[in-house]
């Protein structure tokens, strides 16, 4: 009996230990991730804006535009527009719009809505990250880390090169009929902006399927104040 007493002793000795490491580990990787980003105030005067993107449908190779405003964490407005179809998409926390060809409006159930919450959680910059550092987990591949985070029933999956601190890939994950979907978007050519890093280049995945390639037109910041539990106002 003390025998076993003793290795419950040094088991739980071993898992609070491991956590405690886990945990300094990751928070080491998130203010590295920050600094390389911008610094907090940066990215914290960076957290709504608006985006131009040029995009080539990868099915037909069909140009559009894609215009994105997004205000973190929980603030999400896409219009993507090609010659043959337009779609909208607007998510207010747990709440989500879809509007085709400009007046088709329907609220967003099930996958549809989570789609939506992984097309935002994939956006979060490292200052983002590490407000929900709590819903965190890290583990390890050869080129880097890899950071999970749970949110709102939708899980995503940030690729972390150690070399330079950049996010080169996610993986937004989603049940659909019993099934795991994933999203996956790879980022490249970083640039800066009003001193906040970003990438200039998405290439976009449905599951093994390559659906897009964006490209960067053009970043405007907007300094917001939070006045409700879903309401801004201009600083």
């Amino acid at each position: 009996m003390k025998k076993y007493i003793m290795v419950s002793f040094y088991a739980v000795l071993f898992f609070a230990n491991s956590l405690f490491a886990e945990t300094v580990e990751k928070n080491v990787i998130l203010k590295n991730m920050i600094e390389v980003y911008g610094g907090s105030s940066a990215l914290s005067h960076a957290s709504s804006y608006i985006q131009h993107w040029k995009v080539i449908r990868s099915t037909d190779g069909i140009e559009g535009n894609d215009t994105r405003r997004i205000t973190f964490p929980e603030r999400l407005f896409v219009h993507l527009e090609y010659p043959d179809k337009k779609e909208s998409r607007i998510l207010e926390g747990e709440t989500g719009i879809k509007i085709f060809n400009g007046n088709n409006k329907r609220q967003a159930f099930g996958p549809v809505l989570d789609a939506m919450k992984v097309q935002l959680m994939r956006l979060y910059n490292p200052l983002v990250l590490f407000q929900f550092s709590n819903d965190l987990k890290i583990s390890r591949q050869d080129s880097g880390y890899i950071l999970t985070l749970s949110r709102n029933g939708v899980e995503c999956d940030y690729y972390v090169n150690t070399r330079n601190f950049h996010i080169e890939k996610t993986v937004g994950k989603l049940k659909m009929y019993g099934n795991t979907m994933k999203f996956i978007t790879l980022y490249k050519e970083f640039v800066k902006k009003e001193g906040v890093l970003m990438p200039a280049v998405e290439i976009k995945f449905a599951g093994r399927v390559k659906t897009a390639v964006n490209r960067l037109i053009d970043t405007k910041f907007i300094h917001l104040k939070k006045v409700g539990k879903h309401r801004y106002e201009r600083i």
